[in-house]
């Protein structure tokens, strides 16, 4: 069996190795709840793969929870609190630590968050994922990177496949249907016969997690470098429509995610929902909405795309006035018209809505309601029909200066006055030029 001390020492950085090493050490004094000490999962798949390993995870067997708090103590940290599957986190100088008891898993139902026992390093190996997660790093002083691999996780590294450890995995727990996409596409591997055609078989469970779990797994598909395949291969293998017969990513939005992607690595994670969405009809944004229960901007988004339906017949016409447009547009969330000045028809349409996002959102009018006040314009409609009237003058070009919308309000306001039948309907005072 290789060993991955050379690995460890070198791929890691520096601070990162000191921990770990000390980690052991605390381990090996026999006093502080561990009996064993291993790096596990992510981490090792990294090194094997001579890629980067970021963010450790410490399994100790015995006493997670009490292990921590001494390492904590040793390297500078701080324990916090413990989840329920006695998992700690140290707040380390290097970063976030995680310490777990090795444990077992029994699920009592599909998708069911698991109960858990207490166990050895090969059941705690068992209860992961899938094989190349399935692999742990001694960090014992006397075996110090020898590798624990009772489910042939080195193997499956060099043959590039995903391959889950037994046969009910996707039931178990269906979020590991959202995480094969993500790993296949992360490491360029393919999926297992046997796994895809689990997978293919055991999708629907996806309908029994909770909106919360759905959410979150969606996030972390959307925080993927290359987001944009992630999502093309969910796609492929019927993925998203298991979640919600709403969540569709037509070609037209994916190439919108490959235009934002090229555009800029940190795109905002509102441009790929109004992406993924961006073919909803009211029915369908509502039925997402329920499926998910996400934020309220996203809400807002997924609502605005089936909005943006809605509207986008009228904004064919080619002689709306800019202040027209606003109007039709301004409700509609910046992200959701984003994507439709990429995927949308090449017409009046987008031409519309690109003039908005260029141009229109940023017209301003100078004059503000304190200085109308200031002016003895009473606040109330009134004002607010000024406003509005300034903002419409400006927008379709009839006024550029301050003075000239300071003339405009001197030739409204008496009008405007008499109209509301404010006190004896005269003037209250006339607006300075």
């Amino acid at each position: 069996m290789p060993g991955l001390a050379s690995l460890l020492d070198s791929r890691l950085p520096a601070e990162t190795v000191e921990v770990l090493r000390t980690a052991g050490e605390l381990a090996a004094e026999g006093e502080h709840g561990a009996s064993e000490i291993y790096l596990v999962g992510g981490s090792v798949r990294d090194l094997v793969l001579g890629r980067d390993a970021k963010d450790p995870d410490i399994v100790v067997v015995g006493n997670g929870p009490r292990f921590a708090r001494a390492l904590a103590e040793r390297i500078g940290g701080t324990a916090g609190s413990v989840s329920q599957f006695g998992t700690a986190v140290i707040d380390a100088p290097i970063g976030r630590v995680d310490v777990a008891t090795a444990r077992s898993e029994r699920y009592s139902a599909p998708a069911a968050l698991p109960d858990v026992t207490p166990s050895g390093m090969h059941d705690d190996l068992r209860r992961r994922d899938f094989s190349v997660n399935a692999m742990a790093a001694s960090l014992l002083p006397d075996s110090w990177g020898s590798l624990l691999d009772p489910y042939k996780g080195f193997s499956d590294c060099a043959r590039g496949r995903i391959r889950f450890l037994h046969d009910n995995s996707f039931q178990d727990d269906p979020t590991r249907i959202l995480r094969t996409v993500r790993y296949e596409v992360r490491l360029g591997f393919k999926l297992e016969i046997e796994t895809a055609e689990a997978l293919d078989r055991d999708r629907s469970y996806l309908d029994r997690l909770s909106s919360a779990r759905i959410l979150a797994e969606l996030r972390k598909m959307l925080a993927e470098d290359d987001r944009i395949e992630v999502f093309r291969r969910a796609e492929e293998l019927g993925v998203l429509s298991a979640i919600s017969p709403a969540l569709r990513v037509p070609e037209s939005s994916l190439k919108a995610l490959e235009h934002f992607g090229r555009r800029s690595s940190g795109v905002d994670e509102l441009l790929f929902v109004a992406c993924m969405t961006s073919s909803l009809t009211e029915q369908e944004a509502e039925s997402l909405i329920e499926r998910l229960a996400p934020d309220g901007a996203w809400q807002a988004v997924i609502r605005g795309t089936s909005k943006f339906r809605e509207i986008a017949p009228v904004l064919e016409s080619p002689g709306l006035l800019p202040s027209e447009v606003v109007e039709l547009v301004e409700r509609i969330p910046v992200p959701v018209l984003e994507v439709q000045r990429v995927a949308g028809p090449k017409t009046h349409q987008r031409q519309h809505v690109e003039a908005y996002l260029r141009r229109h959102r940023e017209v301003r009018v100078e004059v503000t309601g304190d200085d109308l006040a200031e002016s003895g314009v009473p606040r109330g409609p009134v004002m607010g029909q000024l406003l509005q009237e300034l903002k419409t003058a400006r927008l379709n070009g009839r006024i550029r200066t301050r003075e000239e919308e300071l003339e405009l309000v001197s030739r409204r306001l008496p009008m405007l006055l008499s109209r509301e039948q404010i006190g004896d309907g005269e003037p209250t005072g006339a607006v300075s030029q």
